[in-house]
Formats: C-alpha cells, sequence, structure tokens
C-alpha cells in the first residue's frame, strides 16, 4: 500500500487484512454486463473499461470485473441509468448482457453483516455512499478503498450488496490477483460481438 496512505486508510487495510481466515471459495455463475466497446472476448472479462473509469468498488487504474450472481440484479446494475434518470434518449447506452463461470479459492463476502462490522461499516453506508461525486471531486471514496484494501491482501474478489436491487449480491473480481488454479471465462464467447478493431 502506499505510504502515502492516511492513517485511517492504514488503519481499514489492517482490519481487512485480519479477515484473511474468513476467505471463502466461490465456484459458480455470474452474469457481467459490459458497454459496447468492452463486449468482446478479448476485453469483457479484463477490467480495462472499471480501471479506466473507476468503479464504487475500484478507483481508477486498478482493474475489477464487476459481475452480479443472478439475472435480475445484472439487469438493475446493467440499466442503472435508466432507474435514475427514467428512459429520456440522453440516458440510454447500449450493453451486453453475458454469463460467465468463476471458480475461485479467496473471496470476501462484504454481504455479511459480521465482516462488514470489523471493517468498520453497515451494509447500508457501503451501498448509500455516493462515490461517483468523490471520485469527481478528486477523492478515493470509502467503498474503493476497501475494494483496493482487500486487492492488496489478497482476496480474488469480494461479494458485494447491489445499490441497484435491493437483496441483490455483485461479485467484483480483481483479475491480477487470481491464483494459478483459480480460473474466469465467458460462456458462448464466441457469440459476442468483435472487438472495435473489427469494426466496420
Amino acid at each position: 500500500m502506499p505510504s502515502a496512505d492516511p492513517p485511517e486508510v492504514i488503519e481499514l487495510f489492517d482490519r481487512i487484512a485480519a479477515l484473511m481466515p474468513r476467505v471463502i471459495p466461490f465456484d459458480g455463475t455470474i452474469v457481467p454486463s459490459a458497454g459496447t466497446r468492452y463486449a468482446n472476448e478479448n476485453d469483457f472479462l479484463s477490467g480495462a473499461g472499471a480501471a479506466k473509469y473507476g468503479g464504487r468498488w475500484n478507483r481508477r487504474r486498478i482493474r475489477a470485473v464487476y459481475a452480479s450472481l443472478d439475472i435480475i440484479t445484472a439487469t438493475h446494475e446493467a440499466y442503472q441509468h435508466f432507474l435514475d434518470y427514467g428512459f429520456s434518449l440522453s440516458a440510454i447506452r447500449p450493453r451486453v448482457i453475458a454469463g460467465a463461470h468463476a471458480k475461485l479459492s479467496a473471496v470476501l463476502d462484504l454481504t455479511d453483516s459480521g465482516i462488514c462490522r470489523k471493517i468498520g461499516f453497515t451494509l447500508a453506508e457501503l451501498i448509500e455512499e455516493d462515490w461517483e461525486a468523490i471520485q469527481a471531486a478528486g477523492e478515493e471514496s470509502w467503498t474503493q478503498a476497501i475494494g483496493r484494501g482487500c486487492r492488496h491482501a489478497g482476496f480474488e474478489a469480494i461479494i458485494v450488496p447491489s445499490a441497484r436491487n435491493p437483496g441483490g449480491k455483485n461479485i467484483v473480481i480483481f483479475p491480477d490477483r487470481l491464483a494459478p488454479r483459480s480460473t474466469l471465462k465467458l460462456l458462448a464467447p464466441k457469440d459476442l460481438p468483435p472487438h472495435p478493431s473489427d469494426w466496420p
């Protein structure tokens, strides 16, 4: 972790590292979505889009693959702009929803309220934080710091509550932290759109 981190973030990272004994495996189907430029076989699970723009659980330049654990939550997440702004023409952006299989050995479940208490937050605080406004102001949100701390501690992924579908769960995978025997594979990758370099 960078030495420039303030004491409260260093303390957060220490609390997260202490949760390594609570690690769980994950083996199942996940539902990611991506904008059209990243919805190809090479980029879909790269985490490049999240690294470019940032996300609730990752700050810019940190690769992260966001996916849901069920199709209903995935639909809410993929069309979050529709939910926020209605079906205005300016809000509609095409997205591709796909299926993938993840087999992971080191996952931290942040939907477990006991684990949240250990790191000093409630589930409500995690999903209500306005990370976009904080990022726009040039700061790192607490949820982004938690994601960074989990990645730094050696967790391959975190299971997190959906801010768009109450009761729904998402998974955020750090592809550069996968263990040698862990896998992340798209289902039916040949059915995806071509890479932008191949667009007519």
